[in-house]
């Protein structure tokens, strides 16, 4: 026994078991001063027995050591009681009866008790899996980002000195395959990082300010852009993370829009949640692909998403944030109509706080 088990001993289960041995020996007593009825006493102990261990499963040979001596113990004063006349010789069927009653309770408790480290084990096993995935995800991605970022300058040289056509158009075509594997170990680490469930940087943040800047960002591209309701005022947020989800957004909606769509950008404040929302008039999402284009890796359009540099987990990013933020995303879309992503996080209170466990606030 180590001294942190003496420190802690006698535990709140051994004096349970204390106070059920002093149950059992008053009722014994009990038998012997009240022969005639002794049926009373008798079924307190092995009811409280069945009991007890129905919340406790002891060991193999404790369990075998009390009720033996509960058998014995019941067993000879029924016997007593018998001989001096006080009761009928068939009140001693019922220790039998009551041992069996009570071995059915050990068969069901251990029973339970092995399907239990079962499902402890399983699970174990499940969440060493899971760290070890995120954990090559990781490292992988870390590795790939040098040799890629060392390739990339090289064929970017060649494609600007070379003079060849075929050669030129060969380089383009690796440039862009090497951007997009840039990409892809780029958004692994964020998806690693958000998995890794780390405290949210809550602080202050205008959300206004937030979507006005994406519009700065990406006015560039060739879209009709269009700067929607901005009413969502201050929040306490994230506020690297929630440009990163918005920036996803965005780029979802220029991956599937033309040159000249348009795409709006709108925030606001309604019951108590900051809804961020970025609208298309693409060419929408097909409804067989509408429930798992938040999932890892999902495309709406493949081909199309590949053309575009698409690596499948932008609105996998999207949905991390949100949930780390105690929100939701959702997309309304229809064939041909266009599609609209709206990021929902909620907010308590009037200085805009995020409801929800205030340990995951920085």
């Amino acid at each position: 026994m180590t001294a942190g088990e003496r420190q802690r001993w006698p535990s709140a289960e051994t004096w349970v078991d204390v106070a059920w041995a002093l149950f059992a020996a008053a009722n014994l007593v009990g038998m012997v001063v009240f022969a005639s009825w002794e049926t009373v006493p008798f079924h307190f102990i092995w009811v409280s027995l069945t009991l007890l261990y129905g919340f406790r499963v002891w060991p193999a040979k404790p369990t075998a050591i009390t009720l033996a001596c509960v058998i014995l113990g019941t067993g000879a004063l029924i016997l007593v009681d018998v001989r001096h006349g006080a009761q009928p010789i068939d009140e001693i069927t019922e220790v039998p009866l009551m041992s069996a009653m009570f071995l059915a309770m050990v068969w069901h408790a251990r029973r339970r008790l092995t399907v239990m480290s079962e499902i402890e084990r399983v699970s174990e096993a499940n969440l060493q899996l899971l760290e070890r995935e995120r954990r090559f995800v990781q490292d992988a991605s870390h590795e790939l980002r040098t040799p890629i970022t060392v390739a990339l300058g090289h064929i970017e040289l060649i494609e600007r000195t070379a003079t060849d056509p075929e050669l030129r158009e060969d380089a383009e075509v690796a440039v862009e395959e090497l951007l997009r594997l840039r990409s892809l170990a780029e958004r692994l680490l964020t998806l690693a990082s958000l998995d890794e469930a780390e405290p949210l940087h809550l602080a202050p943040a205008d959300v206004d300010g937030l979507v006005a800047d994406a519009l700065r960002r990406w006015g560039p591209a060739p879209r009709t852009w269009v700067r929607g309701e901005l009413t969502a005022g201050v929040a306490r947020v994230d506020r690297d993370r929630l440009a990163l989800a918005l920036d996803a957004l965005v780029d979802n909606a220029v991956k599937h829009t033309n040159p000249g769509d348009r795409i709006e950008l709108a925030a606001s404040r309604r019951n108590g949640t900051v809804r961020l929302a970025v609208s298309d008039s693409g060419a929408g999402i097909p409804s067989d692909s509408a429930e798992r284009i938040f999932d890892r890796f999902a495309r709406a359009d493949s081909s199309r998403s590949r053309e575009a540099g698409g690596v499948g987990l932008g609105l996998a990013i999207v949905k991390a944030i949100a949930e780390a933020h105690w929100g939701t995303v959702r997309a309304r879309s229809s064939p041909g109509g266009g599609s609209t992503f709206e990021l929902a996080l909620p907010v308590s209170g009037p200085d805009g706080s995020p409801s929800g466990e205030p340990s995951r606030q920085a």
